[in-house]
Order: structure tokens, then C-alpha cells, then sequence
């Protein structure tokens, strides 16, 4: 007589191609059997901590993000658009028994287990969405009729009763796939290496829980062997003694001459840890993650968490918030709404930096004008300034109020007076060094044609710059000559016999330059 697993095995044979059983047939039976062989399903892939780890990692990241719906600007930019029902659906509840993070978290779930994550759009009679019903991938299955048309079989009971629905009426998020149509069964795919994983860990496991090898060998050294008693009473008193954690690392007193010889472990199980670290890593490799984002620090400090959190963001995330976006931006909004209005994840929180970079990512953005204060503040989770006082943007030049008109420029009755002092101080200093040089060296020279002709070449280089600077200020147009002039009236054999103030020299430098206007 059959057993009851026969007749079931011989009912699943008439009613399925066993080559290619349904997902929930192989589940039943503890699922495909890897390489290493570990039966290996959906729900057994979840207890391997590193693939569990990396699932929620992805599918708690997105879901904790904020879905924003907007409307284009026709000038440019976007605006918020919070009262959209889509907004509604993906920001607070899609249906009444669950919430917007629970909905999109086990969406994106089912995508990295089953490669594919559906859910039924229900309409008003308007066509517009009012809710989304959750899918289970291993009863949903996308199909072509005949004349190309998409459309999806949802199984709805045990018996195993099909419904159709339409193309337009599922959200569909699916990994990668060759045919453009489904994402490829994760879990499946990558049996091998799931399994060779839970095999490590189920052999890690058992290894300290049955495992028989001694930790030593006592030696006694009389003659022939124990009595079964003698036996008895030395394994009996050696294990209570020193059996167990608590009893670890106690000094041994052995009597009658006996030995403790020890004995280590094998190197090929010591080898266990190194090969569980090789477990994470490949499956951090399956989901594209950063191995540190499943607590695999080995290659990671603290000292660069941001980057490390910026390279999750490009290389793992940004895939997913574009599949999301797009299959959102395709289903969930109407012809004469699509172009116009847009679903975007907003990311600022998983790209936030430490104090010191947001405050001068902060500060550049205000300074230059592309951020004002109550952008700030609302980046920070602060409510903004009242009576519109942080709306005001400024211009880099002066830190104005940006599109206001420059102030008119009132004229400073004391400008051309500083100009002057100014340069009227530094052609002083300049005569100072002349009449102290003269001064010094005709005491002990000789005051000839030629003395004299050196001294006005040497005062000419000296003066040239500060000369021309005045001359541009007033606009003069022949301060070289007005120099020339004033040397040779003055660094002449005259010379003791005036007066050699350096002030009044040059107030009266700058006189002559003033006679040359043009």
C-alpha cells in the first residue's frame, strides 16, 4: 500500500512537468538542493544571516526614503505636488491595512529574493489609482496573448484558481532579466552560493555542539590497564573538575604518576572563520553592496564612513530609485499627467554628512546664492524663520538681497582728499630717502656737474612710479617732464642754499604735475 507522500509525489507528477515544478512545489519539498547539499528555498535563503542582512539593508533603505511627487515648472525647476493622491499612496498608506514603509520595504523585499515585486493598482471609475494591493511573487506570473498584449495571472486560492488582471493595472519592480519582461529568481540563481554558506554555518554550528574529538589524552603510567571502576572514578572526577566553561583554564592535580598530553585542532577546521568571511563577501557580491554595510569591517574605518555611504548610494541604490521611479512614473500617473507631473526619491538623508561638511556645504550655498536660510533650516529638520525673513537669497559681490538694483553710489567729498594724502605721504617718504642720501654723501664728495647728474638719475628711478600713480589720479599727461624739472631745480649746486622739507617738496612735485593737463 502507498504511503501518503507517494500518492502526493504521484499526484504532482500527472498535474506538473517535473522539470520545471512551480516555485510553491519546490518550496514544499525544502527546495532545490545545491552543490554542497543544502536544500536551499526563498524562506531558508532568509536564516542565512548574510543574505538576510543584505535584503533588509536594500529593502529598509528604500523603504525608509521619502517618495515626492512633482510638478515642471514651465520656467524650469519643480514644485511639490502633496495633495496628489499618488503622493498619499506612496508617502502615508497605499491601502487600509498597511503602511507606505511596510508596502514598498516588502515590495523591494520580494525583488531581491524572487527577482520580482508586484502589486495590484485599483482605480476609481475615472481610471485614477485610490489603493495598492500586494502580490505574492511565487502566484504571480507576467504572460503575452497571442496578439502581444501583457498582461498578469494572479493565483488567487490553493486550488490553485487563476485571474487575469491587466498590464496597466500592475506595479511591477523587477531585477536583472534578459527578456525584458521579469527579473530572474534570485534565490535560484544563486543556490550554490547560498548554500555553501548555510553548509559553513551548519558545520561551524555542529562542530561545537557534537563534536566528539578530546581537547586531551590522560596517560596513567601502572601497570596494565584500569579496572572498570578505577576507569570510572578517574573520567568522573576529571570531568567535574575541569569539564565546562566555568571549569576552563583550572590547574590540573594529577595523581599517581599520570600525564595530560593535549590535542589541537585540525588546521582545515581552524580554517572555519576565514571561510565564513568569504561567505559574507559573496554575498555582498550578489546584491552589489558595500561589505561594510553588512557588518563587514574588515576593509572599513570609521574615518570614511560618509565616502562609504556615498559609494552604497551610487553603486547599490541609485539602480533601484530609477527602477522604482520609472515603473511608478509609468503606472501610477494618467496620459495627460505624465511629462507634467513625476515621483522622485528623496535622498538628502541617506547622502547627509558629519557637522563639519554640512555646515560648509551649508555656508558656500549661502554665501553664493543658491540656498537661502530656510532652505537651511529645512534641510535640518527646523521649521523656517517667520514673516518670510529666511527667504532671502544673496549675490556673492556684496551679499545683497539678490534682483535688487545696485544702491546709487553717492559721491565721497572726502575720496579725492585721501587719494591725495595718500600720495602726497608717499612721495614724502620717497624725497626723505633723496635729501638724507645728498645730505650724506656731498659732506664727503666732491659737488661737481657730474655729482649732481648721478644724484637726479638715481632720484628719477626713485620717484618715476609714484609720479605716474598721481598723474593717472588727476590725469595729467606729462608728469615725466613735470620730474625732470623739479630734479633739476632742485639736485643742483643750489642744493645748500634751499630749503629741504620733504613735505613741501612733495606738495610742490604734485603742483607742477597738475600744470600738465591735457
Amino acid at each position: 500500500m502507498k504511503s501518503l507522500r507517494q500518492k502526493f509525489g504521484s499526484w504532482i507528477a500527472k498535474r506538473f512537468n517535473l522539470k520545471n515544478p512551480p516555485q510553491w512545489c519546490i518550496d514544499y519539498f525544502g527546495g532545490g538542493v545545491s552543490t554542497s547539499g543544502v536544500s536551499v528555498n526563498h524562506r531558508g535563503a532568509l536564516r542565512f544571516t548574510p543574505f538576510w542582512a543584505s535584503v533588509r539593508v536594500i529593502s529598509g533603505t528604500i523603504g525608509a526614503l521619502p517618495f515626492k511627487v512633482y510638478r515642471r515648472r514651465e520656467g524650469g525647476g519643480k514644485e511639490p505636488q502633496s495633495e496628489h493622491r499618488v503622493y498619499s499612496l506612496l508617502h502615508d498608506a497605499p491601502n487600509a491595512y498597511m503602511d507606505a514603509v511596510t508596502f514598498i520595504e516588502t515590495r523591494m523585499a520580494h525583488v531581491l529574493t524572487y527577482g520580482n515585486g508586484y502589486a495590484e493598482i485599483q482605480r476609481d471609475g475615472a481610471g485614477r489609482p485610490v489603493a495598492l494591493w500586494p502580490l505574492l511573487p511565487h502566484r504571480t506570473w507576467r504572460k503575452v496573448r497571442e496578439d502581444g498584449t501583457l498582461y498578469y495571472e494572479v493565483q488567487v486560492d490553493d486550488a490553485g484558481t487563476r485571474v487575469p488582471i491587466a498590464d496597466a493595472n500592475v506595479l511591477h519592480i523587477k531585477g536583472l532579466g534578459f527578456d525584458g519582461y521579469t527579473g530572474y529568481d534570485v534565490v535560484s540563481y544563486h543556490r550554490d552560493a547560498i548554500g555553501y554558506g548555510i553548509a559553513t554555518k551548519e558545520y561551524g554550528a555542529r562542530f561545537f555542539a557534537n563534536d566528539a574529538s578530546p581537547g586531551g589524552v590522560v596517560e596513567h603510567p601502572g601497570p596494565g590497564s584500569l579496572s572498570d571502576a578505577a576507569f570510572k572514578h578517574l573520567k568522573d572526577s576529571w570531568n567535574e573538575a575541569y569539564g565546562g566553561l566555568k571549569n576552563s583554564h583550572r590547574v590540573a592535580i594529577l595523581e599517581e604518576g599520570a600525564k595530560f598530553h593535549p590535542t589541537g585542532v585540525e588546521p582545515a577546521k581552524a580554517q572555519m572563520i576565514e571561510t565564513m568571511k568569504f561567505t559574507i563577501d559573496d554575498c555582498a557580491r550578489i546584491f552589489g553592496i558595500p561589505p561594510h554595510k553588512i557588518a563587514s569591517m574588515e576593509f572599513s574605518k570609521y574615518a570614511n564612513v560618509f565616502e562609504l555611504n556615498n559609494d552604497f548610494y551610487c553603486s547599490t541604490m541609485l539602480y533601484w530609485f530609477r527602477k522604482w521611479e520609472q515603473e511608478i512614473n509609468r503606472k501610477l500617473f494618467g496620459p495627460s499627467e505624465r511629462g507634467r507631473l513625476f515621483v522622485e526619491i528623496l535622498v538628502d538623508a541617506l547622502l547627509r554628512g558629519d557637522l563639519a561638511s554640512r555646515t560648509a556645504y551649508y555656508a558656500t550655498g549661502r554665501q553664493w546664492g543658491w540656498l537661502c536660510t530656510d532652505d537651511i533650516r529645512e534641510k535640518e529638520n527646523m521649521n523656517p524663520l517667520p514673516d518670510g525673513k529666511g527667504k532671502i537669497y544673496l549675490e556673492p559681490l556684496n551679499m545683497k538681497p539678490a534682483g535688487q538694483p545696485d544702491p546709487a553710489a553717492e559721491p565721497d567729498p572726502d575720496a579725492n582728499d585721501d587719494a591725495e594724502r595718500a600720495h602726497r605721504a608717499l612721495l614724502a617718504a620717497q624725497w626723505q630717502r633723496i635729501v638724507t642720501r645728498v645730505a650724506k654723501t656731498s659732506a664727503r664728495k666732491s659737488t661737481g656737474n657730474g655729482f649732481w647728474a648721478g644724484e637726479r638719475g638715481w632720484a628719477r628711478d626713485l620717484l618715476r612710479d609714484p609720479v605716474r600713480a598721481w598723474a593717472a589720479v588727476t590725469g595729467a599727461t606729462d608728469a615725466d617732464a613735470a620730474l625732470d624739472g623739479m630734479l633739476d631745480d632742485t639736485l643742483c649746486e643750489r642744493w645748500a642754499n634751499d630749503n629741504h622739507d620733504p613735505e613741501g617738496l612733495a606738495m610742490l612735485l604734485m603742483a607742477r604735475i597738475g600744470e600738465h593737463h591735457a
